[in-house]
């Protein structure tokens, strides 16, 4: 795989309640060359990191506690609409995939995912955003 430069002030966060999917995805990113990653387990805990940190692309549970990963992406999208979402769920919800898209999700992946098919989105998006060697 390419190495993807990203400036040490740039992050990728990843959102999921789910203690074993997060860490799975911190370490799926590290091994790949995403160094800057942070995460949280709640979508308050989300808004709390985009408010403070440098975030460009966030990886997003739809299924969360309190607030759900729709009303999150509303959240973080009223902080700053040029962050990248990616939303995740274990649940496919047709409906919920509907508003994530009119939300402005870049793209929207069910679990269990394809590792590959992962890579490939987050690559293209960040290539998108000027982050290349």
């Amino acid at each position: 795989m390419a190495e993807v430069n990203i400036n040490a002030s740039s992050k990728i966060l990843v959102v999921d309640d789910d203690k074993t999917v997060r860490g799975f995805l911190e370490l799926f990113l590290k091994t790949k060359g995403f160094a800057n990653v942070v995460s949280a387990e709640s979508g308050e805990d989300a808004i709390k990191i985009v408010e403070k940190e440098n975030v460009k692309l966030i990886l997003l549970d739809v299924m969360l506690p309190g607030m759900n990963g729709v009303e999150v992406l509303r959240k973080i999208k009223a902080i700053n609409k040029d962050i990248s979402v990616i939303m995740i769920t274990g649940y496919p919800d047709e409906e919920k995939a509907k508003e994530a898209i009119r939300e402005g999700v870049y793209d929207y992946i069910i679990k269990p995912f394809d590792l590959f098919y992962l890579e490939l989105i987050l690559l293209t998006k960040l290539i998108q955003l000027g982050y290349h060697k």
